[in-house]
């Protein structure tokens, strides 16, 4: 009884010292582990996401992005309130630091860092540090707890490691938590995705770009979910926009790719507006051009007219010339003086086009300079049997403008609609409506001509390009400077009878009906 009564003691002994072990030395060596795991992965997520955000910058202005040091801590410091034991800092590529938010860290720390690209070549590097003291501290203590109240074997077996546990799982959780909270904070999409291409998150920029919520998205093929057609990336609704992507894999600490991060962003307006000065570039060079051939054809055609002139002079006052003969040359001279002013015409519109009259703003009302337009208009457009109908909004806002630029430019969009509705048949209309949208005063011109193809709707602002055999390829060039001068734009779709639909938009100053 006794032996077995002390083999039960050795037992129990032994198995109280596997628990005091278990508790005192395992547990905490668990504890430090998860951790360690959890602060090295919310560095490197946050490495990655800041890094992205300061290579932006870089990207903004490759130059001078050292200089920019309030701009780059700020973005640094970005919900960095919530970890006290952290620090952030920024170096050039000869390792000198840019900048950095909060130094002097408790010793160990822990350092993750990642390069910053322009153009693919490394121009710094953005380093996180994070101070391991308190993470040693906790697992101290857990040490030193396990050991006191180890004796209390079952007490402790069944309470203590379990709690510890739980909060070890809760920090990782606070972790991940953060990491997503990074994720959804930023500007840009961001898909993150396994080892085998499937989607694991989502953020709120990319459910909205890509039309797939967080639940429906994860699990899936990323080829489903981000899908690429050229430069465009097409929604699930089959909306498209331009995008620029920039793919990152993530390394475990083998090197070993076990996943990716896909960070896209929106750039359609972008490319819009470097289109536009492009085209406003084009523009101006040929203006100066067609400036000067103008210039040097005007005075010639002077010298052109003085002798037509003369020639009717002698023609009249011949006593040589038989009637008849009179009358060959009186017709002869009526045809060059008709296309000597035609050519005249040319000229001063090229003219025109080549100096245009600045704009003299003034806040106004662009219904007026519309109801100006339609009555210079109303009697070509009477005889020509076109149905004209307008709706202009009672309350349109007010903005900066030249009412009689704006006027002058919907005279020749309402000349090109009813020239264009002489080429058709069946009944002919011209809409103009007016109102507001997105803090922009929009009007509309539309007719049941026979519109513009998409394949031509870049090109017919350009300089000289008409489809009218009669046309001088001026009058659309000179609207689009026109509006452009004022801040706004000039665009072409389709109208609800088929034909074509201009649009302006300028800058308001206020809010009216919507348009």
């Amino acid at each position: 009884m006794t032996t077995s009564r002390h083999r039960i003691v050795r037992i129990i002994g032994r198995i109280s010292g596997v628990i005091v072990f278990i508790v005192a030395a395992i547990m905490p060596t668990v504890y430090f582990a998860i951790a360690w795991e959890a602060q090295d992965a919310a560095l490197r997520t946050e490495a990655t996401f800041f890094g992205h955000e300061v290579t932006a910058v870089i990207n903004g202005n490759p130059t001078m992005w050292r200089y920019e040091e309030t701009r780059l801590k700020g973005l640094i410091a970005t919900a960095a309130d919530e970890q006290p034991f952290e620090s952030r800092r920024i170096l050039d590529e000869k390792g000198d630091e840019v900048t950095q938010w909060q130094s002097d860290l408790p010793w160990p720390t822990i350092t993750r860092s990642v390069p910053l690209l322009d153009s693919g070549v490394t121009v710094g590097t953005l380093e996180i540090s994070r101070s391991l003291r308190p993470m040693i501290a906790r697992t101290a203590i857990l040490a030193l707890l396990g050991g006191i109240f180890g004796l209390a074997l079952f007490y402790l077996v069944r309470m203590y490691p379990m709690a510890a546990l739980r909060n070890a799982l809760d920090q990782l959780s606070r972790e991940k938590e953060r990491a997503q909270v990074t994720l959804y904070s930023i500007g840009d999409g961001v898909i993150t995705v396994d080892s085998e291409a499937r989607v694991v998150l989502v953020n709120r920029v990319a459910e909205q770009m890509t039309g797939w919520s967080q639940g429906e998205a994860a699990g899936q093929p990323i080829a489903d979910v981000f899908r690429r057609e050229g430069s465009e990336l097409v929604a699930r609704d089959g909306a498209r926009r331009l995008v620029e992507v920039v793919t990152s894999p993530i390394l475990d600490d083998g090197g070993q790719a076990v996943g990716a991060v896909l960070v896209f962003r929106d750039v359609t307006e972008k490319m819009r507006t470097e289109a536009e000065l492009l085209k406003a570039q084009k523009l101006e060079s040929l203006g100066i051009l067609a400036g000067g051939i103008a210039h040097e054809i005007r005075n010639p055609l002077s010298g052109i007219n003085i002798n037509i002139s003369s020639i009717e002079h002698v023609c009249n006052y011949s006593e040589g010339l038989e009637p008849e003969e009179k009358e060959k040359i009186r017709i002869i001279a009526e045809q060059m003086k008709s296309a000597a002013q035609k050519m005249a015409s040319v000229v001063q519109r090229v003219m025109d086009f080549s100096r245009p009259t600045p704009p003299h703003m003034e806040m106004v009302n662009l219904n007026g300079a519309i109801e100006e337009a339609i009555r210079l208009s109303a009697s070509t457009l009477r005889k020509r049997g076109i149905a004209v109908s307008k709706e202009l909004a009672p309350d349109l806002p007010t903005c900066r403008a030249d009412p009689r630029l704006i006027e002058q430019v919907l005279v020749n969009l309402i000349t090109n609609s009813y020239q264009a509705m002489e080429r058709s048949d069946g009944s002919k209309h011209l809409q103009i409506t007016s109102g507001a949208r997105d803090a922009h005063v929009v009007i509309r011109v539309a007719d049941s001509g026979p519109g513009v193809p998409p394949s031509l709707r870049e090109r017919i602002f350009d300089p000289f390009f008409t489809t009218r055999k009669d046309g001088s390829g001026i009058g659309l060039s000179f609207s689009h400077r026109i509006v452009a001068d004022h801040g706004g734009s000039l665009r072409v779709t389709t109208s609800k009878w088929g034909g074509a639909e201009f649009r302006i938009e300028i800058p308001a100053k206020g809010e009216g009906s919507a348009a």
